[in-house]
């Protein structure tokens, strides 16, 4: 029996959520979403997720905190940023903070896809 992998989606945009919640879902990942870093945070702790697909531009509390938040609870969850900014400094602060991937916005379905199940493949 394979256990269901789970899966966190922190993203500020409603659109996004929906759009990879029934996608993932529709692959047997069992989904939950968080809005905010905040939200993240406390979605982490009650769903215990095996990957996170994480925004960096968010209200409350962006990505980049909330993987710092990861790293000090040291949660050993890997993370696949998802974001529209594709500067250089974007791709080196999620390489320092342990990133385990990189999308740039908009998504393409099947690299999300091909990411999402090489890094829980080997998480």
């Amino acid at each position: 029996m394979t256990l269901i992998k789970k899966i966190l989606i922190v993203d500020d945009s409603f659109n996004n959520l929906i759009l990879l919640e029934d996608l993932l879902s529709e692959m047997d990942y069992e989904v939950t979403v968080a809005h905010d870093g905040l939200e993240g945070i406390s979605k982490i702790t009650q769903f215990t997720p095996d990957l996170i697909l994480l925004d960096i531009m968010m209200p409350k509390m962006g990505g980049f905190e909330l993987m710092e938040r990861i790293n000090q609870e040291q949660w050993n969850i890997p993370v696949i940023i998802i974001t529209a900014k594709n500067s250089e400094e974007e791709r080196t602060r999620a390489a320092e903070l342990g990133a385990a991937d990189f999308i740039v916005k908009p998504v393409i379905i099947s690299e999300v896809l091909d990411k999402v199940k090489k890094v829980i493949d080997n998480s």
